[in-house]
């Protein structure tokens, strides 16, 4: 029996696990291909597609995107059409509602309608690869379809839509920053809400908001718990809002050609953002980064252009106040001076639940987009107020036929024509060619608006609307610089001059002045100074905030800080794995925050506030450099002072140190404190549940995890090392992929992805890189024939079936 039993657990386990495996030396018959295509596979899993037409490519494209990420990709299915409940239950229904209510899927559908003939063709085809791949394999398919008993769904050209606003949506979360300081307004003072914007935004010094719009950014809350959840569950954690992009001229580098260098940062998960590839037909080649879900190349090296991009941080959502007409609840005012109204526009949705009756939502539109209030109808603070949202993500775009031109742009006029038709995300493009040019290109729907553009805004004021969008030639950009370089690291690019309004919340200085720093002081740069620099984990911030504290606790007549004075005063700044100085440093940090802003602020608004740590990083900076009220605790009878509170931090530091890590602070080391586990998406929270099989957390920690790994760098260090300030220090965020291309040599560049190529959890490929990511090490990549003589490769060929 014993021997029975461990031979059906050994059959189950093949068809489960092993069935699913691709052969990479194979010959596979599919319907949809008009003439046979070559795949060759390099030792990491990096798909070379030769193909004899663009259809055949696409197709082929769709054909491995679904071989390799097809639980991926149904996830982005599930994401986009607001059906997690459907599958996975009805604790997913108030997620099923934000989606629906966000409406990607309805403004994917509307993003097809008015493509192009060609987009929409190749669009097909790509669809068409995935779906032959799903029929051909429905015995194969991956595992977390067999433990949440699943089947795929069919994959449409709208989905292939949706995936670029759903990553538009990623990287848009300007809005949380307003909703917190919304919040915050009203119960501070104007003065004291000043102290709290970062020190390099686009500040307005009026009060933000009257009490009735205070009272609705409280109610809106729940929104921000909603994206929060959102994020988690499909591991994409972290504010997203990073990334690092070079390019350096010739006349700075050893070959005398041009070197881009580039890393996006992401949620960091099991398997990651990018699937790297070459796609290759007799008349274009180009090799790069693509996301599963979506056809073209979007981090790319075309041979003669390559080009990386970093968020722009621009200010692209706003939410309205909108004024019910009092005669007729179908309908709003949309002029209070006219007394004109417009009924609502409705969409029903149906909302499939696992086990469950079905449940019918409405989503009500007014001129400004979603009525996103609806999603809190029995919040006693919302009462009457209707709320509704206009984001640019909604507007109807063509950054597919952006990508596709980009892929195939051969000098710099056509990449920036290409760029000129990219509207969301903002974005900013980083850019290097063999003719030597470098530029940065910033694209996107930034509004024109009136007035105040951190307030809520009124529906019923026409003014109040937005008026265009800002013309792309007055959008920054910069080309061929004399300095020699053009750097990103999504810091403010214009100056005070400026006329248009893009945002208010940059990211902190530190890394972008160790990026301009470096590149500045250095000349004939080879590859590998952009690898140690991309690796650098130096950290401006800390060396000046540890210079601000050291004389506070050296005066301190009363308690001993000698062990705290010890590392940092011999530290150099670096967040390596032997130093102890970078965890008091971190702690202390964030003690010092919580001591400073909690009291005052709030819990609640205090956590919306940490939930972007950028924020409580850029303010406690500059507090910490001036004596300030938020230093004084409230509820107690004496007045404490900024010395006062660095000490207290500081002593509450040592003591959580010691009681966590012991009382040795050898055991300190950041390679103990700052540790990254990739986790997959989904299953990673459902298997934390407390009711969730055994089996399943077996197999999601065994086998679907990897980690825990230590993590050099932190969230402002050029090596993003990020976490959440309210569980730190699990590492969610960082390089999503490295990225080197030397123009004196395109056919060969350098990158690494934090995990593999394949989200199958048994293949070679997942997680194959993760050790050389961790340690700055890279593979190389192709974009010629130069990959047949510099790396072995197995052949897949696809053959038309007829």
């Amino acid at each position: 029996m014993i021997v029975l039993l461990a031979g059906f657990a050994a059959i189950a386990g093949y068809w489960t696990f092993i069935k699913p495996l691709p052969n990479y030396n194979d010959t596979i018959s599919v319907d949809g291909l008009n003439r046979p295509a070559d795949i060759y596979w390099d030792p990491y899993g990096i798909p070379y597609i030769h193909a004899q037409s663009e259809e055949d490519l696409y197709y082929a494209v769709g054909y491995i995107h679904a071989q390799e990420r097809l639980w991926q990709m149904t996830l982005q299915q599930l994401a986009s059409e607001g059906r997690f409940a459907e599958f996975l239950g009805e604790d997913l229904v108030e997620l099923d509602k934000y989606q629906r209510s966000l409406g990607f899927w309805d403004t994917a559908k509307q993003l097809e309608a008015q493509a192009s003939p060609e987009i929409r063709n190749l669009f097909q085809k790509y669809s068409d690869g995935v779906n032959d791949y799903i029929q051909d394999n429905s015995r194969n398919l991956p595992i977390e379809f067999t433990l949440l008993d699943m089947e795929p769904l069919e994959w449409t050209p709208a989905h292939s839509f949706a995936v670029t606003r759903l990553m538009a949506w990623d990287q848009n979360i300007y809005w949380w920053s307003e909703l917190a300081y919304a919040y915050l307004d009203g119960e501070l003072s104007s003065n004291r809400l000043q102290e709290l914007f970062p020190e390099y935004s686009d500040r307005y010094p009026t009060t933000l908001n009257d009490t009735q719009s205070r009272s609705i950014a409280k109610s809106l809350m729940p929104a921000l718990k909603l994206e929060q959840k959102r994020r988690s569950l499909l591991s994409m954690e972290g504010s997203q809002w990073g990334s690092n992009a070079w390019a350096l001229s010739g006349e700075k580098t050893e070959s005398g050609y041009p070197i881009l260098s580039g890393d996006p940062h992401m949620g960091l998960g099991m398997p990651g953002f990018w699937f790297e590839m070459n796609q290759s037909t007799p008349n274009h080649s180009i090799t790069g980064a693509t996301i599963p879900g979506a056809p073209f190349v979007i981090l790319g090296n075309n041979g003669t252009a390559a080009w990386t991009i970093t968020n722009m941080m621009a200010d692209v959502l706003d939410f309205f106040v909108e004024t019910p007409d009092s005669s007729d609840t179908d309908q709003y005012v949309i002029n209070s001076s006219s007394e004109e109204s417009e009924p609502f526009r409705f969409r029903n949705e149906l909302i499939k639940v696992k086990e469950g009756d079905d449940i019918l939502f409405r989503v009500r539109h007014t001129q400004n987009g979603p009525v996103i209030s609806d999603l809190f109808e029995n919040n006693e603070l919302m009462e009457e107020r209707i709320v509704s949202m206009r984001w640019t993500g909604h507007e109807l775009s063509r950054e597919a036929e952006a990508i596709y031109d980009m892929n195939r742009a051969e000098s710099i006029e056509q990449f920036e024509e290409a760029v000129r038709e990219f509207k969301s995300p903002a974005m900013n493009f980083t850019y290097a060619d063999t003719d030597g040019n470098i530029a940065l290109f910033s694209a996107g729907n930034i509004p024109i608006r009136n007035g105040n553009p951190l307030l809520f805004r009124d529906g019923s004021n026409p003014s109040s609307t937005w008026n265009g969008w800002v013309p792309h030639e007055d959008l920054p950009q910069i080309r061929n610089p004399e300095q020699g370089f053009v750097a990103h690291a999504n810091n403010k690019l214009h100056t005070e001059s400026y006329r248009h309004y893009i945002g208010s919340f940059w990211a902190p200085p530190s890394r972008i002045s160790r990026i301009n720093n470096y590149l500045e002081q250095t000349d004939s740069v080879t590859v590998v100074d952009m690898q140690q620099l991309q690796y650098d984990v130096l950290s401006d911030h800390a060396r000046e905030i540890t210079e601000e504290i050291l004389p506070i606790l050296r005066s301190d007549p009363v308690n001993d800080f000698s062990v705290a004075l010890t590392y940092l005063e011999n530290w150099d700044f670096n967040y390596t794995p032997t130093s102890t100085a970078a965890t008091i440093f971190d702690l202390f940090f964030l003690n010092v925050s919580k001591n400073t802003l909690a009291d005052e602020m709030g819990e609640e608004a205090y956590e919306a506030f940490i939930s972007l740590n950028y924020l409580p990083i850029q303010v406690m900076s500059r507090l910490l450099t001036d004596e300030s009220v938020f230093f004084n605790i409230t509820g107690t009878d004496q007045e404490e002072n900024r010395d006062q509170i660095i000490r207290q931090s500081m002593l509450e530091t040592i003591e959580q140190l010691r009681s966590e890590y012991g009382n040795e602070p050898i055991s300190w080391r950041w390679e103990n404190v700052n540790q990254i586990t990739l986790r997959p998406p989904l299953l990673a929270e459902a298997a934390e549940d407390l009711d969730a099989p055994g089996a399943l957390k077996i197999i999601v920690k065994n086998l679907m995890s990897k980690g825990p790994y230590p993590v050099r760098g932190n969230a402002l260090t050029v090596n993003k090392a990020q976490y959440e300030w309210d569980n730190p220090f699990d590492v969610t965020l960082g390089p999503s992929i490295r990225r080197i291309i030397d123009m004196s040599a395109p056919g060969r560049s350098l990158s690494v992805l934090p995990t593999g190529q394949s989200g199958n959890p048994l293949s070679t490929h997942y997680g194959d890189q993760t050790d050389m990511w961790l340690e700055g090490r890279y593979r190389y990549i192709y974009q010629d024939s130069t990959f047949f003589q510099q790396t072995s490769y197995q052949t897949m060929r696809l053959m038309p079936s007829r």
